[in-house]
């Protein structure tokens, strides 16, 4: 499908609804949404070309308006998303723009290039090329589907973005708020400009504002504040100068409605002075796109919740894109999602995308009858109105985390201190230098963090032959052997992703553990990805420790997993090729304790164990043992022979005196051939069902040639019978054989379990 078949209206397949759809209800939170985004259209409109000039708050304004009603159109048009989402100009975007307009102005070359009155002008075509640039970004990144690649930028870096835009909003209206353009006039020769009034307005409308938040909810606080600021100024012209009162904002531009400025952006971008501006400019509008995608996913995202719907992250980028392009060029301000307003609507009814058209006509009619009620507004009333509504735009993440600061100890304090380390960084960057150097600060910040905690968690845990065996079941010969050289097997658990920057980690732990060891497992069962740089820092593991003589296992890899057939493709195919490759934890320590008992002697599998040499048998004196071994019944089996099935009814013990067996789940299951537990010569088995009466609940294989002594229950019955001495002993060891299995099973269960 091409980028543009997929711009054409869709309906994804809903959940079932909560509410049937009504068009009244979408006439309603359309009308709704519309009076609820008028104090974000005024704050945005005040701040968007504040780095021009005051004196345009007029036409910042109505480009908000201009970029409400585009957006309303196109997600009605072409959106996605069953539920109403409201995209409407954000000030934390126009604060972008009016840094970016603080960045060019500062530059000798634009001065030159566009002296005098072509300045203004200029900077309108920065500002909209720069949304130009942000509209193409969101649509390209939908049109790749890389829809989901806005989502990876770090929660701290973003908070970070949020607290330094609405500080740097506050400090930008503090001029507004005196009722002047810029801070610079504040004195002059030593003789302050400053009323008393505009400031004495400003602070009745915060105040107002913000009793109106507590006791009158219905209304949105921002536009009772602006009304009683308003009213307050027409009051006092009565009595005061109105130039006292400071100035107004005066009529909308009578080109508020959309126009067509596609051919001015390709005309300043075709300038001379535009190659020395191209640079901040891509960088905003990149950094545009990256933050209004997140909010308007975070938008959409409220909306599946609220109507239990699903979204398509690629197409809503893509509606979202062509939103900011046309604005750009039609002279509007950017925009993005409003969660909190996207509530608002759905509560009002909203639930088609017909509630977009009727947000974008209640948008056209309010600005038309908005003009001039708009002009009265007193330019410190609008700065409060600006200062309360940017309030609530900090993060409250980051207000938590300053709690838990207080209250959290240990490693958790750390991490917290870490993440809001990153926020303030990113913040005062964001404030002090611009929003490029931030983002591109806190995005190294938070990869060398990320490097840090994969590189401290990419070890799990160390086990060692004394606190992990194998589950096989060995003579207590061999047993001992192990016990005594425990620490020559061990085994490094790893976790997440093993690359250039987690990897040393675990070599560095390999390493320290073959100090001592001379077989080393390293599990890969909790393994998610591996890349080229950690295969070959693994191979030159591998490398080093053969040339010590010692062996490296790998656990917890299939033979034709991912992860092998990636080892091998990039040149480190030796384990896979001298078969050191097991599914298993337990395979891998199984094979590291047969290698460490051949090198101590005891070679088990090939060695027939004597009658006398079984822990069942001891306490028994020779007679007694050459008594019992006249009741017991000697078989062979070759290799792959079932020495017990599941459901069968005998209930014979079998002791393995020579080779090795295994038991199996039985059943037609995808796990029946998985060895869950081995015998090797020197131990019985099959004494459960002796003692307990059951059917067998398990397979038992020979994995070599056996030779077994069988013990049925007719001989135990005569035994018991004729020598009830043996019989009881044979009981006692039995007991204690049992006990000390339960607890080996005991110590893999808890092994899983962890």
């Amino acid at each position: 499908m091409t980028a543009l078949e997929s711009m054409t209206p869709y309906s994804p397949t809903p959940r079932p609804a909560r509410e049937s759809h009504s068009l009244r209800g979408d006439l309603i939170g359309g009308m709704t949404g519309a009076l609820i985004v008028i104090p974000t259209l005024l704050s945005c409109g005040s701040v968007i070309f504040s780095g021009i000039s005051g004196s345009l708050v007029a036409m910042g304004i109505a480009s908000a308006f201009v970029s409400a009603t585009i957006c309303a159109l196109v997600a009605g048009a072409f959106g996605g998303h069953t539920l109403h989402v409201i995209n409407c100009p954000k000030t934390s975007h126009a604060a972008i723009l009016a840094g970016l307009c603080t960045v060019v102005l500062a530059q000798p070359g634009f001065v030159s290039t566009f002296p005098g009155p072509t300045a203004v002008p200029a900077l309108l075509m920065v500002c909209f090329l720069a949304i130009f640039v942000s509209g193409i970004t969101q649509f390209c990144l939908g049109a790749a589907r890389l829809g989901t690649v806005v989502k990876f930028v770090p929660q701290p870096v973003l908070a970070g973005f949020i607290n330094g835009f609405a500080l740097q909003i506050i400090v930008g209206q503090i001029p507004g708020l005196f009722g002047i353009k810029k801070l610079a006039q504040f004195a002059v020769h030593g003789t302050t400009l400053l009323s008393p009034w505009p400031l004495s307005l400003g602070i009745l409308t915060l105040v107002t504002s913000q009793l109106s938040r507590r006791f009158l909810k219905m209304i949105p606080a921002p536009l009772v504040g602006m009304t009683i600021g308003a009213l307050a100024w027409q009051a006092g012209a009565h009595f005061v100068p109105e130039a006292a009162l400071g100035p107004l904002i005066g009529a909308l531009p009578e080109q508020w409605i959309p126009q067509f400025r596609l051919f001015e952006i390709v005309h300043f971008a075709l300038s001379p002075g535009f190659l020395s501006l191209a640079f901040p400019i891509l960088a905003t509008g990149l950094t545009l796109a990256m933050i209004s995608s997140i909010q308007s996913l975070m938008s959409i995202a409220t909306a599946d919740r609220l109507a239990d719907t699903r979204h398509n992250s690629n197409q809503e980028l893509m509606v979202q894109g062509v939103g900011n392009l046309l604005a750009a060029i039609c002279g509007g301000a950017p925009s993005g999602g409003s969660p909190n307003v996207t509530q608002a609507v759905f509560a009002a009814g909203a639930r088609t995308q017909k509630a977009n058209f009727a947000h974008a006509a209640a948008m056209i009619m309010l600005a038309i009858a908005l003009g001039k009620v708009i002009a009265l507004i007193p330019i410190s009333v609008m700065a409060a109105v600006v200062i309360t509504t940017t309030l609530a735009l900090f993060d409250k993440w980051t207000r938590q985390l300053f709690q838990g600061l207080r209250t959290t100890q240990g490693k958790n304090r750390i991490d917290i201190a870490i993440n809001l380390t990153v926020i303030l960084t990113v913040t005062v960057l964001v404030i002090a230098v611009g929003a490029l150097a931030a983002l591109g600060t806190g995005m190294s910040l938070a990869f060398v963090i990320f490097l840090y905690r994969a590189g401290d968690q990419s070890v799990r845990r160390v086990l060692r032959a004394g606190a992990l065996r194998s589950r096989t079941s060995r003579s207590p010969k061999a047993y001992e052997a192990l016990e005594s050289a425990r620490a020559r097997i061990a085994l490094v658990e790893m976790e997440g992703a093993m690359f250039f920057g987690s990897i040393d980690s675990v070599i560095t732990k390999a390493e320290a553990e073959l100090e001592v060891a001379d077989w080393l497992i390293l599990d890969f069962a909790r393994v998610s990805l591996i890349d080229s740089s950690g295969a070959m820092l693994l191979k030159r593991l591998d490398d080093a420790i053969k040339k010590q003589r010692k062996r490296l296992l790998f656990s917890g890899l299939a033979k034709d997993s991912p992860h092998v057939v990636y080892m091998n493709s990039v040149g480190f195919d030796a384990p896979t090729k001298e078969n050191r490759i097991f599914a298993s934890a337990d395979e891998a320590m199984h094979l590291a304790e047969e290698e460490l008992l051949g090198h101590l002697g005891i070679t088990g599998p090939i060695r027939e164990v004597a009658l006398g040499e079984f822990e069942v048998l001891k306490g028994l004196t020779e007679q007694e043992i050459e008594h019992f071994s006249n009741c017991l019944t000697q078989r062979e089996y070759p290799a792959d022979s079932t020495l017990i099935r599941t459901g069968d009814t005998d209930r014979s013990i079998y002791l393995l005196t020579r080779g090795n067996a295994s038991v199996r789940l039985g059943g037609d299951g995808p796990t029946r051939n998985l060895p869950i537990f081995r015998y090797e010569a020197g131990t019985l088995f099959g004494e459960v069902a002796l003692l307990s009466g059951q059917p067998r609940s398990a397979d038992v294989i020979a994995e070599t040639s056996v030779i077994v002594h069988e013990l049925t229950p007719e001989n135990f019955e005569q035994l018991t019978t004729e020598e009830p001495k043996i019989a009881v002993q044979l009981m006692r060891n039995l007991a204690a054989i049992m006990a000390t299995r339960l607890r080996n099973q005991t110590e893999v269960i808890r092994q899983l379990g962890a």
